[in-house]
């Protein structure tokens, strides 16, 4: 992150703690900086806080970021600061700059926005779920990076839904995602921690660097995917899901990641390191495999016969199986054992429960009216972030009017309860690394432990 100006003194940062300034555009409401002293609504104050003011902004070399409109064009060695949501339209152009985001991203459609040099740094309001601080496209738009990078700050966690054209020459990120729909992309040099390429998008790629390469099926497709490895170059013309393409050379993904809608076939040969992602609204019992299975001879399918209704189907043969997502949605009522899952979320009145598995819960939420039960299993994986790079958070988000029961079990996250959401957390192996609750939420646990009150929600 480049920086201009000169360091920021220890007196200087406290005294931004310390001062409250709330100006109007055309009143001065009042001015309070207890640190100095100085108190009033008259002008002559205002201005004498302004003029002290001026030297700490200057010294922090942050500017607020202009309206982004048709005909904008920055170019200058600066870093600005915008706070809440930003909106893009017209033709925008970015270069040399330093952007320190901290909220949502919305680009019009037919927006032509070009960032060139730009180093953005993204973070999220306190408290918020993973993806606050994202990117939508509200229509086809034209984006076009070159030799930039993006960071987030603290747990953030950028996601960019794209449509449109995207052309890419050297875009270094950590912890980010790109969401491709209905997209033509040209993408080279790219380092970014999840890449999908669905709905009907057209990907040329050439010396990608991803922890995930994903793709959503449509909801009754029939597909083959084979011969992809894991952490090492491979080069081959993909068949995606949901009727997208994609050409790859030189590419290195640590995963493969699937997402199987609806009544969806899947099959999938000597895959080196696959996630696989299941949104579900049947009912039954399902053991979902981990480790090396399936072979030519004997493929491993998902479900077994006669333990669901489920429609879909996954074909496994020398697949190495790494973990699963479940998306458990409608009136599904389904049972997991003996399995290792990496994102769980449950909506509407979705019941789910999980025995004797690890759930890493790098994305675990309730929303709805779903419940969600837990027994005897581990759940987060704080404990594997720093070895694992596609493990990036762990936490657990109950929302809406959603119930949840944790019983023996061994937390390495957090727990937080909004809204009207309930949790029972009793016998824990191993307590959560925090409990907090907000709202009408409620938490009860067995022996007590400690729960941090955010207050009433607005």
């Amino acid at each position: 992150m480049r920086r201009i100006g000169k360091p920021v003194t220890r007196a200087g940062i406290e005294f931004v703690k310390e001062c409250r300034i709330n100006i109007r555009l055309h009143t001065v409401d009042r001015v309070c900086c207890q640190h100095l002293g100085v108190s009033g609504s008259r002008p002559m104050k205002l201005a004498s806080v302004l003029l002290l003011l001026f030297p700490v902004a200057s010294a922090i070399g942050q500017k607020p970021l202009p309206p982004l409109v048709d005909g904008t064009v920055i170019n200058e060695q600066t870093e600005f600061r915008h706070d809440g949501p930003l909106r893009i339209s017209g033709r925008v152009r970015l270069r040399g700059i330093s952007l320190d985001l901290r909220g949502p991203i919305t680009i019009a459609a037919g927006t032509d926005v070009e960032l060139q040099d730009v180093h953005i740094k993204v973070s999220d309001p306190p408290n918020s779920a993973n993806g606050t601080s994202n990117l939508r496209c509200e229509g086809a738009a034209k984006i076009n990076i070159q030799h930039s990078t993006m960071n987030p700050v603290g747990g953030s966690h950028p996601i960019w839904w794209l449509q449109g054209d995207l052309t890419v020459r050297d875009f270094q990120t950590a912890n980010s995602e790109f969401h491709l729909d209905h997209a033509q992309a040209d993408l080279e040099n790219l380092t970014i921690f999840e890449l999908e390429i669905s709905h009907l998008s057209q990907v040329v790629g050439r010396h990608l660097r991803l922890v995930f390469l994903s793709t959503h099926t449509a909801d009754d497709e029939k597909l083959t995917f084979s011969d992809i490895p894991a952490d090492q170059a491979f080069s081959q013309k993909l068949r995606m899901g949901s009727l997208a393409s994609a050409d790859l050379t030189d590419t290195v993904a640590n995963l493969f990641l699937l997402y199987v809608h609806g009544q969806s076939d899947v099959s999938l040969n000597r895959i080196g390191r696959a996630q696989l992602s299941i949104a579900p609204t049947c009912h039954g019992t399902l053991k979902l495999p981990h480790g090396r299975v399936g072979t030519a001879k004997q493929p491993l399918v998902v479900p077994e016969a006669g333990v669901s209704d489920c429609p879909f189907r996954l074909r496994l043969e020398d697949v190495n199986a790494d973990t699963w997502d479940i998306y458990a949605g409608g009136d599904a009522e389904l049972t997991f054992s003996d399995s290792v899952i990496d994102e769980l979320t449950a909506s509407d009145h979705a019941k789910v429960t999980v025995h004797n598995s690890e759930v890493y819960a790098d994305w675990l939420s309730l929303a709805g009216n779903a419940q969600l039960q837990v027994d005897h299993s581990t759940l987060g994986a704080h404990r594997l972030a720093a070895e694992r790079q596609d493990l990036a958070t762990s936490q657990v988000r109950l929302n809406g009017h959603s119930q949840a029961a944790f019983d023996h079990v061994r937390f390495d996250c957090g727990v937080i309860a909004a809204d009207d959401s309930s949790a029972v957390i009793e016998n824990s192996a191993t307590p959560p690394e925090y409990i907090r609750r907000s709202g009408r939420a409620t938490v009860t646990t067995l022996p007590l432990l400690p729960v941090e009150d955010l207050g009433k929600e607005p």
